[in-house]
């Protein structure tokens, strides 16, 4: 299969790489995922929406539909998994880094000016930080605090190569 280097790729994720999912979203992709979906339903889903599906289901061609594009993973380990498919497929770690809300899917915007999310987060960090995102869909309010720079070690990402 062509793996193509595409920066908009999307991605359908199955239900034992979830984790990975949600390393993707931190790093800038479309990762999909649907918990009450079967197997069956979330490869018909990625074929709809031209995702790439990722599992580490080594039998799927047998009990499945055919998937248009797949990626099967052979580690258990999710910062190993999304290493795996940054590698193979060519995706940039960096540049829409914590870009995404990991809950929803969607692009993060950037809170213009900080006394609207005054009292949705802690006095401490709105002491501490300037800079704030909030999801458009369900409301949550991001900022890069320490959490930031323990992901982007956990993730390999070092912290001159980590969005400011």
């Amino acid at each position: 299969m062509d793996m193509e280097k595409n920066p908009d790729i999307r991605f359908m994720v199955d239900h034992m790489l979830i984790k990975l999912g949600k390393y993707l979203r931190i790093i800038g992709y479309d990762a999909a995922w649907d918990k009450n979906l079967r197997t069956h339903e979330l490869i018909v889903r990625a074929n709809q929406e031209n995702r790439m599906f990722l599992t580490r289901n080594t039998k799927l061609s047998h009990q499945y539909p055919a998937v248009n594009r797949v990626m099967i993973l052979t580690t258990t380990d999710p910062v190993e998994q999304l290493s795996e498919v940054v590698n193979q497929v060519g995706l940039d770690m960096r540049s829409g880094l914590f870009s995404k809300c990991i809950k929803c899917n969607v692009v993060l915007d950037v809170v213009a000016d900080k006394k609207e999310i005054e009292g949705f987060v802690h006095p401490n960090v709105y002491s501490r930080h300037e800079r704030f995102f909030k999801c458009p869909v369900c409301g949550t309010v991001f900022w890069h605090g320490s959490h930031v720079a323990n992901t982007c070690s956990k993730l390999g990402i070092t912290q001159a190569d980590k969005t400011p």
